[in-house]
């Protein structure tokens, strides 16, 4: 059992890092990530049902938490969309590529986003590094390869 002043000793250390950027909530509040990736199962569902605001509120929470989380940010990224935010979706995929450069659902995701946008030769760059990352069955790659050829198709 850890005594009150040293658990009051603990915190203040936690805080004071988490306040100079050195600690995340998660590590303040003690959250595991089983307890995090429930939380993230119920965003899910949310946004399965077509509750995005619902979901995008759980996954802003995630992400704020846990920010080093490249996961959490990709999925705020894909709600980001849904709602109707390509600035905030474009910013999360950026975050997830930066905390985790070799998955390729960042670079597909962020792809997308760009399409949408009007920025063709970024998103095919997005799309060749996803290619590039995935691996030979994976249904990303498959993704990637139909949105690369379809990309390359309306050039015509």
């Amino acid at each position: 059992m850890v005594a009150p002043r040293d658990a009051d000793a603990r915190v203040r250390d936690l805080v004071a890092k988490w306040a100079d950027g050195k600690a995340t909530l998660k590590e303040v509040r003690g959250y595991t990530d089983e307890e995090l990736y429930a939380a993230a199962r119920a965003g899910h569902v949310f946004f399965n049902q077509g509750l995005i605001q619902e979901a995008r509120a759980i996954f802003q929470g995630l992400f704020a938490v846990s920010p080093r989380d490249a996961y959490f940010a990709r999925a705020l990224a894909v709600v980001e969309w849904a709602a109707g935010n390509p600035d905030g979706a474009l910013g999360a995929f950026d975050v997830a590529i930066k905390l985790d450069p070799d998955h390729p659902a960042g670079y597909l995701g962020r792809a997308e986003v760009r399409i949408a946008s009007g920025q063709r030769r970024e998103a095919q760059s997005d799309v060749a590094k996803a290619i590039s990352l995935a691996q030979a069955k994976d249904p990303l790659k498959i993704k990637a390869e139909a949105m690369l050829a379809a990309l390359a198709g309306r050039r015509r």
